[in-house]
């Protein structure tokens, strides 16, 4: 019977130790840092991402509106200023925060929700 409470608490001691030893890791690893540069890459790559996706959907639009209607350069120079704005007003949601899903809308509410706890 004490052979089984030996063990039973041994058990709940490894296992409170390998709770601390994460949470310390977690603290004091030296690539919490990498991991916070690497975020913020990212959300840089998506803002360039969505900059030139707009931009070139723009000037594809306009081009083939323009080959349509016959109205060589106007279309295509509308849409492309039209496309800039579109990536301007996604980027601008993405580092704000507006965008949920992900960004650093995402980061900010995370972080207070870790410093609440």
């Amino acid at each position: 019977m004490s052979d089984d409470k030996d063990r039973a608490s041994l058990e709940e001691l490894e296992s409170k130790l390998a709770a601390v030893a994460d949470k310390r890791e977690e603290t004091h690893s030296p690539n919490r840092a990498a991991r916070k540069t690497s975020q913020g890459m990212a959300i840089g790559m998506r803002i360039s991402a969505e900059m030139i996706a707009a931009v070139l959907v723009g000037l594809l639009i306009g081009w083939a509106l323009d080959r349509v209607l016959d109205t060589m350069p106007w279309l295509l120079v509308l849409f492309v200023f039209l496309g800039a704005g579109a990536g301007g007003l996604n980027a601008y949601r993405v580092a704000k925060g507006y965008d949920s899903a992900v960004g650093l809308g995402r980061a900010i509410r995370e972080r207070k929700q870790g410093t609440k706890d």
